[in-house]
């Protein structure tokens, strides 16, 4: 049956209706969120992240396959995670994923301020380099935002 997509506050309480549901029926099972636009899994995912055992594949488990690959090849190569620049060709769910886990791993494991971290991390999507200019001229999108 084809019916129009839920969208803002009606998409938001389906949503919650079926994370109670599922908290109600067994409290601590883990919820995946399997390809939501990323407009919405975003904030899912900081909506429930703190109070329901739950996962987006899209934005985490390709980040950690990322994080995996980079610390792969830097080891290989003989050369450190915190003196490369990574360049992302994208900032949908997975490279700002990527970038989000890069960050936090150049800053818990290598001693790098957050801040620095993150000016090792540039992105390009479709409108061009993301930058904060970008968000004052209102053409990025939050998830996008640091």
């Amino acid at each position: 049956v084809r019916s129009k997509r839920l969208r803002g506050e009606e998409y938001s309480d389906l949503v919650q209706e079926f994370i109670d549901a599922v908290k109600g029926w067994r409290p601590h099972l883990f919820v995946q969120f399997e390809d939501f636009a990323n407009h919405n899994a975003f904030k899912l995912l900081e909506k429930y992240r703190h109070n329901t055992p739950c996962f987006n594949d899209d934005i985490q488990g390709t980040a950690t396959v990322g994080l995996a690959g980079l610390l792969s090849a830097v080891r290989t190569g003989g050369m450190k995670l915190e003196d490369q620049k990574f360049l992302f060709f994208g900032a949908g769910e997975a490279a700002t994923g990527i970038a989000q886990l890069l960050v936090s791993a150049l800053h818990k494991w290598y001693g790098l301020s957050v801040e620095e971290a993150r000016k090792r991390c540039i992105l390009f999507d479709s409108k061009g380099l993301v930058t904060n200019g970008r968000k004052a001229a209102g053409t990025l999108q939050d998830h996008k935002l640091p």
